[in-house]
C-alpha cells in the first residue's frame, strides 16, 4: 500500500489559505469572496487561522544584530504553506487583523467627512466606499466606488487605489471616481507631480498638475485630460450640497443628479436627451433641475412610480 505525505491534503488546504492572506493583505480580494470560502468548510477556518498565527508570531521574533531577520511576507508564506503546528486562534478575530484596513461608505443620497490617521480628511460623496491602512511604512487608500475628494495636504505621501490603477499622490487635494471599467484623478490643489509606470496600458512619466484629470481604463494607455477651473469647481461642486452642470446634455445632467437620488429621473425622448442645459443645484432638490428642463426645453414633467420622467 502507498502512503502519501499528506493524506489529509493540508498541505494544499494551507497553501489555499496562504493565498487568501497574501490577497486580502494586498487588498485583491474581496471580503465577501473570502468570507464565504471560509465558512464553507470548517478546515478552511482552522488552516487560515493556523496561517495568521503563524504570522503574527513571526513578526513577534526579535530581531537581533548576529542574525538580522529579513523574511518578507511573500517568503514567509512559503514556509507557512508546510504547516507549522501552533496554537489555534479565533479565525473571525484574527481575519479581521489579516485585513489590516479601516473604510468607510455612505449610501445613496449621502456624503460624509472621514478623518484619516495622519491628519488627511476624506469626503466621500454618494454610494461610495473608501478603505485604508495606514503603518510606519505605508499609507494605503482603496476607492471600491463611487468617488471621494482627498485632502492630502496636512499628510504625507499617499498610494491610492482604484480600479486597476495604483497611483502614488503627493501632499495635495484630489478628486477619484471610480465607474464600471475606469478611474479617474483629478488635481485641484498642489505641486505638480510625476505619476510613475507601470499602469495598466503600459504608460508611465505622466505629469500630474492642478486642473488636470488622469483617465485610467482597464484596457487602453492611461491619459490626461485638462479641466477648466470652472469645469474643476463643477466637479468639486457636492462638497456644498450642489451639483452643477455646464452646457451638458439632458440625459448627463439625470444620470449624474440620479447618483443622489432614490427616485431616478429618466428621459423618455431622444432629442429631449441630447438637447443642453447648465444650471447650479440643490443636490437634495431634484425639483429645481426637473423644473428647469420643463422651462426653458418645453419638456414635460410625468410622476412615476421609480420617480420621474421627462418627456415632451
Amino acid at each position: 500500500m502507498t502512503m502519501t505525505k499528506d493524506p489529509l491534503g493540508q498541505d494544499a488546504l494551507l497553501a489555499e489559505a496562504s493565498r487568501w492572506f497574501a490577497a486580502l493583505d494586498a487588498g485583491t480580494a474581496r471580503a465577501e469572496d473570502f468570507e464565504a470560502w471560509r465558512r464553507s468548510n470548517p478546515a478552511h477556518a482552522v488552516a487560515y487561522a493556523r496561517i495568521v498565527a503563524n504570522w503574527e508570531g513571526m513578526r513577534a521574533v526579535p530581531i537581533v544584530d548576529e542574525a538580522p531577520l529579513r523574511a518578507s511576507r511573500r517568503q514567509w508564506l512559503k514556509v507557512a504553506a508546510v504547516g507549522v503546528p501552533v496554537a489555534m486562534l479565533g479565525s473571525g478575530f484574527m481575519a479581521q487583523r489579516a485585513y489590516a484596513w479601516d473604510s468607510a461608505s455612505t449610501g445613496v443620497g449621502e456624503t460624509r467627512r472621514v478623518p484619516l490617521p495622519d491628519g488627511s480628511v476624506a469626503y466621500l460623496n454618494t454610494d461610495s466606499a473608501l478603505s485604508w491602512r495606514y503603518r510606519d511604512d505605508e499609507r494605503l487608500l482603496r476607492l471600491d466606488r463611487g468617488e471621494v475628494a482627498l485632502d492630502l495636504r496636512r499628510g504625507g505621501a499617499t498610494v491610492l487605489r482604484a480600479n486597476a490603477a495604483s497611483l502614488p499622490l503627493a501632499p495635495g487635494l484630489f478628486d477619484a471616481r471610480v465607474t464600471a471599467g475606469q478611474a479617474e484623478l483629478t488635481m485641484v490643489d498642489g505641486a505638480a507631480m510625476p505619476i510613475p509606470g507601470p499602469l495598466p496600458g503600459g504608460a508611465g512619466g505622466l505629469m500630474l498638475k492642478p486642473n488636470v484629470s488622469m483617465i485610467v481604463a482597464e484596457q487602453g494607455t492611461p491619459r490626461l485630460q485638462a479641466r477648466s477651473s470652472e469645469q474643476v469647481a463643477s466637479l468639486m461642486a457636492w462638497r456644498a450640497g450642489e451639483i452643477v452642470f455646464l452646457d451638458q446634455s439632458v440625459a448627463e445632467a439625470a444620470a449624474e443628479f440620479n447618483r443622489h437620488l432614490t427616485r431616478k429621473i429618466t428621459v423618455g425622448n431622444a432629442d429631449l436627451a441630447r438637447e443642453k442645459i447648465g444650471g447650479r443645484f440643490d443636490l437634495d432638490r431634484p425639483d429645481q433641475f426637473l423644473k428647469a428642463v420643463s422651462l426653458s426645453l418645453s419638456a414635460r414633467v410625468v410622476t412615476t412610480p421609480d420617480g420621474y420622467e421627462l418627456t415632451r
